[in-house]
């Protein structure tokens, strides 16, 4: 059986070159893009050449103008954009609408709201996520006209930021499990989410010891997005409405994907850049 197109690298119409998520853009209902390393931004060096960076000192000043590029290729303004201070090891998610831009500056890192999923059924704003390894969730409810995006380290997946974001499409917008459709972006892959043994020991009581090598390498490895394909069905989703990108590794693939775990790291300090994902409603 031929597997559905997830994604696809498209140029948008200010010339900025983007991964449109499918899955989500197809409903008609929202619009949701990744951004990819290799395109055209400010960002200069080895976190160039696109890295939409709001809050790390590095890179910051042309992070925040490859961010407002990003929203304009979107076609929005950074003035509707809504985000989290990620907190990585949490299972906060926010909803949100356009009351929850007053008095809101996305750029005030101190001022941030901390949490990592956001869910909204405004059409006056968008959702903006990062990340650098995790993954990030795109999710959408054609019939209630709801979208949302979750931010998920691999604590994150343990803690239950998937399930979370789910229960509040269902609990504060009505939403049914059965039409939610969700797209899971590029993550760090098996190859590289190299752990040492408790780390392993968590998913095997989490109930993944499937999606744990144990043999192939020196040390434990974890096959992070089938972890969190299976989260995702487990917590009710219909297999055919869960699409996980895992063609591709955010380490391994550094043409498209800033990577904490790859760096660059200088005198130990990790200088990676942030891939940005927007979902808006339309």
């Amino acid at each position: 059986m031929k597997r559905k197109k997830i994604y696809e690298i498209i140029e948008m119409p200010n010339g900025l070159k983007m991964m449109k998520i499918l899955p989500i853009c197809e409903t008609g209902v929202a619009e949701a893009y990744a951004s990819i390393r290799s395109a055209n931004g400010f960002s200069k060096g080895p976190c160039g050449t696109f890295n939409p960076i709001l809050y790390k000192l590095y890179g910051l000043e042309n992070g925040i103008k490859d961010f407002k590029l990003g929203c304009e290729a979107v076609g929005v303004s950074e003035l509707t954009v809504i985000t989290n201070r990620l907190n990585n090891i949490t299972d906060l998610v926010r909803c949100v609408s356009t009351s929850d831009l007053e008095g809101y500056d996305i750029f005030d890192e101190e001022s941030a709201p901390r949490a990592d999923g956001l869910v909204t059924d405004d059409n006056n704003i968008c959702l903006f996520n990062y990340a650098a390894d995790c993954a990030i969730a795109f999710i959408v409810d054609p019939k209630k006209k709801v979208c949302g995006s979750c931010h998920a380290s691999w604590k994150g997946s343990l803690l239950g930021i998937f399930e979370r974001e789910i229960d509040a499409f269902v609990d504060e917008y009505g939403s049914n499990k059965n039409d939610i459709i969700c797209v899971v972006c590029p993550s760090i892959g098996i190859e590289n989410f190299e752990v040492d043994d408790d780390v392993a020991q968590q998913f095997v009581a989490a109930g993944f010891a499937e999606f744990v090598d144990f043999k192939t390498y020196e040390k434990p490895h974890i096959d992070l997005p089938a972890v969190n394909r299976q989260i995702l069905v487990n917590y009710g989703l219909l297999e055919n409405n869960v699409f996980v990108i895992d063609d591709m590794d955010t380490v391994r693939d550094e043409k498209y994907w800033h990577s904490f775990r790859r760096g660059p790291i200088v005198n130990g300090k990790h200088l990676n850049g942030q891939n940005g994902y927007w979902i808006k409603l339309r």
